[in-house]
């Protein structure tokens, strides 16, 4: 009688297993993180009003990730305070776990290394990729790789890159690849001599194919600090951030699955410099290279999740300033603040008495700003603030370097500052700061498991709902 009972309770055992088993939702295979560097609500906001007026829509237009079932925030302060950078913010999003600002990787007393979900994917036999369109050893593409007490250690950090062993590498180059003062084995070299394939140049990036391995593919088209030409400046020879993401799938998509992180680091620098057309053409940018995960998904629905989220908001956009939004007028800004730093200094080197006037013809011709048919007349007193300006950059002893002076300041006040601000003031758009703010970020999620992001959460909760998808955790 024992004998079978025992028999019945393990056969109900059973059951109850095979039962449970047939119902667990099966863990996704392919898991892509998309990270829009300073990208809060207002940029994503700003950006649909912008499309929205392209098209001649009075309502929102849709961005590919904004269609997205799942809809959320997310908190973003670090271990020591509520407004985090980027290395803090992209430790949390990586490892799970809350640091310091300005550490990498590593806890607050700097002993502990914290293993990325991108590490433990590779340990359980998925292959990874880590895009970014900035620096590929910055703080948000480090934090899933490298381990340093700085963010400002970059030579440290690229050398870690091949220590890594992922299968892609794909976007920015190195900053300071041969160290600080230039006397270092370069950095690329050591990846080389790691056995990975360094692909630079559209053709060599176009030939790779399935089934080649470790491979890093920078793109031509980039600026010294391994950063993306801005998408503003539609420079042909850089590559967007989508053929990256377009060719990251070819490599790693496999019968184990992968994971992709995927940064699109200038929305942050952008709102830096508080250039609201630039941040919004490189939104769009960045969403066209999630349409590409998208494209995947479509085809494994029940094995792919697409999480869309931020690692801080920058600049402390506000849509409306006490004023009608007509985000329109920034289409008539078709240069970005760096680049129009460079033109005015070729202009004052081959005209160095330019007149007003003269500098006035550049600022309409690129931001259209005192052009009143299109809507953007000057007032006396923004007149008289391009003069003041002006005559400091060109009759004073001011100068203006495009390569920092790009970046605004509360301080100071350049020609391609002063053109932004009022433009932005126009289109309807104010600025807190040119610095992070500790606003929390949305968070859109599509695929399997996307019920996990239905609610507010952390940053250090991604890596551990991708963990728990993965089946890592």
């Amino acid at each position: 009688m024992r004998k079978l009972i025992f028999l019945f309770l393990l056969s109900s055992l059973i059951l109850v297993s095979a039962c449970s088993n047939q119902s667990a939702a099966p863990k996704a295979k392919y898991v892509f993180l998309f990270i829009g560097d300073g990208m809060g609500t207002n940029q994503v906001y700003s950006t649909q009003l912008f499309k929205a007026a392209l098209e001649g829509k009075a309502d929102l237009a849709e961005l590919n990730f904004t269609t997205f079932p799942v809809q959320s925030h997310m908190t973003t302060y670090s271990a020591n305070s509520r407004v985090t950078c980027s290395a803090a913010s992209g430790t949390a999003l990586a490892t799970g776990n809350k640091t310091n600002n300005g550490v990498l990787g590593k806890d607050t007393s700097l002993t502990i290394n914290f293993e990325s979900v991108a590490e433990k994917a590779k340990k359980a036999g998925f292959k990874v990729g880590i895009l970014s369109s900035v620096g590929i050893n910055h703080a948000t593409p480090g934090s899933f790789y490298a381990h340093q007490n700085s963010r400002g250690m970059y030579y440290e950090i690229a050398k870690e890159l091949p220590l890594s062993s992922f299968d892609y590498f794909g976007g920015g180059g190195f900053i300071n690849p041969t160290g600080r003062d230039k006397s270092l084995p370069d950095a690329y070299q050591l990846a080389t001599e790691a056995g990975y394939t360094l692909a630079n140049t559209v053709e060599a990036i176009n030939s790779l194919k399935a089934g080649d391995e470790k491979v890093f593919a920078v793109n031509p088209g980039i600026y010294p600090g391994g950063d993306f030409y801005w998408r503003i400046d539609n420079k042909e020879e850089s590559l967007s951030l989508a053929h990256f993401v377009k060719k990251g799938i070819e490599l790693l998509a496999n019968p184990q699955g992968f994971f992709m992180m995927v940064e699109g680091g200038k929305i942050d620098w952008a709102c830096h410099s508080n250039d609201a057309a630039a941040s919004i053409h490189e939104t769009l940018d960045f969403d066209k290279a999630v349409a590409e995960a998208l494209a995947f998904y479509r085809q494994y629905p029940d094995e792919t999740l697409i999480i869309v989220t931020a690692d801080h908001e920058t600049g402390g956009m506000i849509v409306g300033n006490g004023h009608e939004v007509n985000m329109g007028l920034l289409q008539y800004q078709n240069i970005s603040a760096q680049e129009f730093g460079r033109t005015l200094v070729n202009f004052k080197e081959n005209n160095p008495g330019a007149s007003f006037d003269e500098v006035m013809a550049l600022v309409q011709n690129h931001f259209g700003l005192d052009d009143a048919t299109k809507g953007l007349e000057l007032t006396p007193d923004e007149v008289k603030l391009f003069k003041t300006v002006y005559a400091e950059l060109f009759k004073g002893d001011k100068g203006l370097n495009p390569d920092k002076d790009y970046l605004a300041s509360n301080e100071t006040l350049t020609l391609p500052d002063l053109a932004l601000r009022v433009l932005s003031k126009k289109a309807g758009i104010s600025w807190a700061s040119n610095d992070h703010s500790g606003t929390p970020v949305p968070v859109f999620a599509l695929g399997q498991g996307q019920s996990h992001f239905n609610t507010r959460i952390d940053n250090t909760d991604i890596p551990k709902i991708v963990g728990k998808v993965m089946g890592l955790e």
